[in-house]
């Protein structure tokens, strides 16, 4: 199975509505979210009960090589709330970088490791992409490159 697509857990989304869990997607802590990369050995779940990373599937899968750490980079929220589109909420990063490194992946889990690793997106690349001993660099769109949802019809 390949990372085909981009997706909310929905676990985490309907937790986080009921106020089950502190999900707070504005936090602008570095580290508050992290971001893991994935192979397409990886078959996301996107249904699965209280997923988080390390457990099945994300136990499995993970990139790895020369400049990549298990467990991925801290990210920075850069912003959370209504885009310049009025109809529309987004949420951003800062960017993150692996520098010379030597790696493949086809998406990127979010995750809050102050929630036992809950797992929040994923975002599919469409592709794989690789380095090799070069910088692999994920920058956001500040309109909601993470995730960004329409929330009503523009009037």
């Amino acid at each position: 199975m390949a990372i085909d697509q981009d997706g909310w857990f929905v676990d985490t989304f309907v937790k986080a509505l009921a106020d089950e869990i502190a999900l707070d997607l504005g936090d602008t802590t570095p580290g508050a979210f992290k971001g893991a990369l994935f192979t397409d050995d990886v078959t996301p779940d996107f249904d699965q009960e209280d997923p988080a990373y390390g457990t099945a599937p994300w136990d499995a899968g993970e990139a790895s090589g020369t400049g990549y750490t298990a467990g991925g980079a801290d990210l920075t929220v850069t912003g959370w709330g209504q885009l310049s589109d009025v109809t529309k909420v987004g949420w951003s990063f800062a960017p993150v970088l692996w520098a010379d490194s030597t790696i493949s992946a086809s998406g990127l889990l979010v995750y809050a490791p102050g929630l036992s690793g809950r797992c929040v997106i994923l975002r599919a690349f469409g592709q794989t992409y690789t380095t090799e001993a070069g910088d692999f660099e994920i920058t956001f769109d500040s309109e909601g490159g993470a995730w960004r949802n329409t929330l009503r019809n523009t009037p």
